[in-house]
């Protein structure tokens, strides 16, 4: 109720709710694309593999997947309520256009934290295929050498 003069009120451009969604959720959405292309884009098939779970039901990759749709569809939902909002006002539309906005900004900094788990899952995978190369390197480094430097067969 404390913010009920924001979606309640008129101003030039329409309610200053629908103003302020018109602003806001294109960037937001630009920001879930690039989110979820990002994830896309840095999986090796090594780091996929393991997102998917070896297709579980409820692999990371699935969880991260639905929590970006919901993202953009609740930003959808908040434009198109921002859009009416602004060619009809209203106290009904005023109150849902505006629990949309605050609820997208309270998904986005979920989808955020979100990401931020993705990664330490990449960085740990990334730790672990490390790993067998840096064994590989020791190997090869603790075998004896010939006279000229290579390593014995």
């Amino acid at each position: 109720m404390l913010s009920a003069p924001f979606w309640l009120k008129d101003g030039e451009d329409g309610p200053p709710w629908a103003q302020t969604a018109v602003e806001i959720i294109p960037s937001l959405l630009g920001f879930s694309m690039g989110g979820m292309t990002i994830m896309l884009a840095f999986s090796n098939a090594a780091i996929f593999t393991t997102l998917t779970q070896k297709g579980k039901h409820d692999s990371l990759f699935l969880k991260v997947t639905a929590n970006f749709f919901h993202f953009i569809l609740v930003q959808t939902l908040a434009v198109v309520l921002a859009l009416i909002g602004k060619a009809y006002g209203g106290a009904f539309i005023g109150f849902l256009g505006f629990w949309a906005l605050t609820y997208a900004l309270l998904v986005a900094l979920a989808t955020a934290g979100q990401l931020l788990n993705t990664a330490e899952g990449f960085n740990k995978m990334g730790g672990l295929m490390a790993k067998p190369h840096e064994q590989n390197k020791s190997q090869i480094a603790a075998q004896p050498s010939s006279t000229d430097g290579r390593p014995s067969e």
